[in-house]
């Protein structure tokens, strides 16, 4: 069975070489932005990634940075990630500069190999990092600099350390991120995240700070691949499969095939195949996803795109967004002169531009797509129906 929400690795991890391909031919010159929302796989790219990386023997450095709030924080996370990083030991004389450079790591170096000891570090880390973050992240790469192998950082959940910090120091922060990779010619990064970094970025500096990057997005399976895997997973659970099942389910689902979605389809299935038992055919199926996915079963799947407009949206632009979405989810097509009006009236700014950036914020998170001629529609049905059901037009 697929996995829902935690990252695929293994045989759960499903054919994405092209994708693969692609990020890696682009770390060749540049950066790489991994566009994808919350559960769509991003996660399980990247982990793809430090092995083919590993495969070829270069220096990889993973960070999930949910938890980080500070610039300090976040070079603590980096020189952890490198103390820890037995290739970087191995290859290189890092260690060995790093611990002549700063001397808490020095004194505290032996005690990395204990939980409590690994704590300990980071917290001295951070604290001496904390009053001259910039001085001394330039010691740190300097050292970093001489290393002749590249090394790879992949950055987890990137937006969300943007957000927690003061907006003064992300400012601050994105610029000196952006020099570094500017100087660094034996560095490249990877950064993804769950939501719109381009509307976490923009009300920190501007994106200008982060148009370097290359951008790859992470969308929905082709039709094929994703009957493949419904095949696979019937295969798997001992179930019966033929052809018409597979369609039922992908025509519940929707354009794009989105991974998510159908492992939350499945695994709605299995629920109801346990707890109830019979044939799974095309009537069980409409029952599944009218019921399990669309009723109180299945609210929380789907929540996190409600909460995160919320948390990431500045107040009138959530307000702008929750009112166009709720007419977009009623219709195939939602005219873009009408969801300028929604703007002006829910923000009381006639700005054309402003709101276009709220489009492309919305687009970016996967709500929705704009066609420039039809007009705005949701990126998912089984999203637009979701939303229909408990945000829609009552009326």
């Amino acid at each position: 069975m697929l996995p829902v929400g935690n990252p695929a690795i293994g045989e759960d991890f499903i054919d994405r070489e092209k994708e693969i391909a692609q990020i890696l031919e682009a770390l060749k010159k540049d950066s790489v932005l991994l566009i994808a929302p919350r559960r769509f796989g991003k996660t399980s790219v990247m982990r793809r990634v430090i092995e083919e990386l590993s495969n070829r023997n270069d220096i990889s450095v993973f960070l999930e940075v949910e938890d980080v709030y500070s610039p300090s924080r976040f070079l603590s996370e980096i020189v952890m990630a490198l103390v820890e990083n037995e290739k970087i030991s191995k290859k290189t004389k890092l260690m060995a500069v790093l611990k002549n450079s700063f001397q808490w790591l020095k004194d505290s170096i032996e005690e990395i190999e204990t939980p409590v000891g690994r704590a300990k570090l980071r917290s001295g880390i951070e604290t001496d990092l904390k009053d001259d973050w910039m001085g001394k992240s330039r010691q740190i790469f300097e050292i970093i600099n001489e290393i002749e192998s590249n090394i790879y950082f992949i950055i987890d959940e990137f937006p969300v350390a943007l957000k927690n910090m003061e907006p003064k120091e992300a400012e601050r922060f994105l610029h000196w991120f952006r020099k570094l990779r500017q100087v660094s010619k034996n560095l490249r990064f990877i950064v993804g995240g769950s939501v719109s970094i381009d509307n976490v970025v923009r009300s920190a500096g501007g994106v200008n700070v982060i148009n370097d990057f290359k951008r790859i997005k992470r969308g929905g399976f082709e039709k094929y691949l994703a009957l493949e895997v419904i095949a696979k997973v019937f295969r798997e659970e001992g179930w019966e499969y033929e052809a018409a099942i597979g369609e039922k389910i992908l025509g519940c689902i929707g354009e794009a095939y989105i991974p998510y979605f159908i492992a939350v389809m499945l695994s709605a299935i299995k629920e109801e195949k346990v707890s109830r038992g019979g044939e799974i055919n095309e009537e069980l199926i409409e029952k599944v996803y009218n019921h399990r996915i669309l009723g109180n079963e299945g609210k929380y799947y789907f929540e996190h795109y409600s909460q995160r407009l919320r948390i990431f949206y500045q107040s009138m632009e959530e307000k702008a967004a929750k009112a166009i979405l709720k007419k977009v989810c009623s219709v195939e097509y939602y005219p873009v002169s009408l969801a300028f009006g929604i703007f002006k009236n829910e923000t009381q700014i006639d700005d054309h531009e402003k709101f276009m950036d709220l489009i492309a914020d919305l687009s970016n998170d996967f709500y929705i797509e704009h066609d420039p001629e039809k007009g705005l529609k949701f990126y998912s049905k089984m999203l637009r129906d979701w939303w229909r059901v408990y945000y829609g037009d009552s009326e």
